[in-house]
């Protein structure tokens, strides 16, 4: 029986790449399903946000349902990596149970809090590491896919702006909701580089640096949120208050 490992993020698949599990299929799903519109989704489509740098606007992920599919014909182990914090992964978790019910495949996941609390996402670990975790696998039953893809079928019906981790749920929440958090840190802080905003922030939200640089930009354009020092060349080093 082959496996395939399904992983979110360019860190955690290179990783996985040079330990052990690099010697089974792996399988770099790179999906932003906390922003994006889910109205296409059954067509292997998602729209995210222009503005989020350099993401694509309009992405499909055909290749990688092609993928699972002829695993699955197969009857290979599926295993994806995720955490009870990191949004990204849990929501391709979510996804794929969903994708796969009634389908009768051997799936499984991996949580790197239970490897190590502090882990909030396999991106953190070390190929040994994960190779440890792997052993802390759970094989997922009907009733289990079944609970996921429930879950997952809430929040396609929702189809909010954004998802979140909110006290170990996913919510369906307005892209707004993280405002207020980052007016009261620039409150705090004062003047502040954006990049400094930014890893305070990742501190607390484990959200990629890109998001909150969207966040900001948002508030900037709304007035909440002055630029006082500008660097045309880098918007991480543009210092900022508040308004």
């Amino acid at each position: 029986m082959e496996i395939l490992e399904i992983v979110f993020g360019n860190s955690c698949y290179l990783t996985m790449k040079n330990s052990s599990l690099g010697n089974n299929n792996i399988l770099l799903f790179n999906l932003l399903l906390n922003v994006g519109d889910l109205s296409t989704i059954e067509k292997y489509k998602i729209n995210i946000p222009d503005e989020l740098c350099n993401e694509n606007s309009n992405y499909t992920f055909k290749n990688e349902i092609s993928v699972i599919n002829e695993s699955i014909k197969r009857k290979d182990k599926i295993r994806i990596w995720t955490s009870h914090y990191n949004i990204y992964s849990y929501l391709i978790m979510l996804y794929i149970c969903n994708f796969v019910k009634n389908k009768h495949c051997e799936l499984y996941v991996t949580y790197s809090d239970e490897y190590n609390k502090n882990y909030v996402s396999p991106s953190l670990m070390n190929p040994k590491e994960l190779e440890n975790l792997a052993k802390l696998e759970h094989k997922l039953s009907e009733d289990d896919i079944s609970k996921f893809s429930d879950v997952w079928e809430t929040l396609v019906k929702t189809n909010s702006e954004m998802r979140i981790f909110e006290n170990g749920i996913v919510k369906s929440v307005s892209i707004d909701y993280y405002e207020n958090m980052i007016l009261d840190k620039l409150k705090l802080l004062g003047p502040v580089k954006v990049a400094k905003l930014v890893e305070i922030l990742m501190k607390e939200i484990y959200l990629i640096d890109n998001l909150h640089v969207y966040f900001i930009k948002r508030l900037i354009k709304n007035g909440k949120i002055k630029i006082v020092k500008t660097n045309k060349n880098k918007f991480f080093d543009n210092i900022i208050e508040l308004v």
